[in-house]
Formats: structure tokens, C-alpha cells, sequence
């Protein structure tokens, strides 16, 4: 995990720009927009980032999809995970915490379970995604 707070460098800054491009392939979303496309590569001003294993159709956790969080000092969190299934999708899943509960910004549904430290996500359109409750808390 990176802490935003530490000092960082030009190439630790590039590393995380390579990380958040995760998952492969060049994002090609455009919701209906009838201007130039405009990619959301996620919040500039966040308070970790790192990658998480992540799957595509089935619950293999094979991959690897960068991600960054934006807490809200609640308890709460918004979580930006570079999307495995992003030729149809945004370039980004953003999933919000709070009040002990998992959301979509687009509105798929979501199983959420909890296994020690460790949450597993399961979006309905077949994404899966795991990682440490220190992702939500920073601790």
C-alpha cells in the first residue's frame, strides 16, 4: 500500500500511474457522450493507493487492479479500483463504504462478505475484487 502522505518521487509517482492503468487494454468507455471522450483516471488528491487481486467471470483473484481511496474521516471510504472488465465499463469501479455497507457509483448490485481483515467483493456483473480492512480504515 502507498501512503499519499509520505514523501514520494517522480518515479514513485510513475510506478502508481502504471499501477492505476491496471488490468490491461485502453479504455474505451464513453457513456453516450457526444463530445471528445474524457477518461475519469480517478482522484488526484487521495489518501492511499496500491493494487488488489481481482478477477473477471469467475472468483480466481489472478489478476491485479490498482486502486486509490479517499476517506472521509468517518469510517466511511470511496474506494477507485481500476475496472477488470473495462472494455464496456469505466475505466474505474468506484465502490462507497458506509455505515458498514458497500455501494456502486453506477448502481451494480453487490455481495459483499468479511473474512477476518480481509473483505471480498463480488459485483454482479462479475467482478471480484479483495482486500484489507486497512484499504477502508488506513490502519
Amino acid at each position: 500500500m502507498i501512503d499519499k502522505r509520505a514523501p514520494s518521487t517522480f518515479a514513485s509517482a510513475l510506478a502508481l500511474s502504471a499501477v492505476l492503468a491496471g488490468c490491461g487494454g485502453s479504455p474505451s468507455y464513453n457513456a453516450g457522450s457526444t463530445e471528445s471522450a474524457q477518461i475519469d483516471m480517478g482522484p488526484a488528491d487521495y489518501d492511499a493507493g496500491g493494487t488488489m487481486p481481482c478477477s473477471a467471470g469467475r472468483a480466481s483473484f489472478n489478476e491485479a487492479c490498482g486502486w486509490r481511496v479517499v476517506r472521509d474521516g468517518s469510517g466511511g471510504a470511496e474506494i477507485w479500483i481500476s475496472n477488470i472488465a473495462r472494455e464496456t465499463k469505466p475505466a474505474y469501479r468506484v465502490l462507497t463504504f458506509s455505515k458498514g455497507e458497500f455501494t456502486t457509483r453506477d448502481g451494480t448490485p453487490l455481495q459483499a462478505t468479511r473474512d477476518g481483515d480481509r473483505w471480498t467483493i463480488t459485483a454482479s456483473d462479475g467482478g471480484f475484487f479483495r482486500f484489507p480492512d486497512a484499504v477502508i480504515t488506513g490502519g
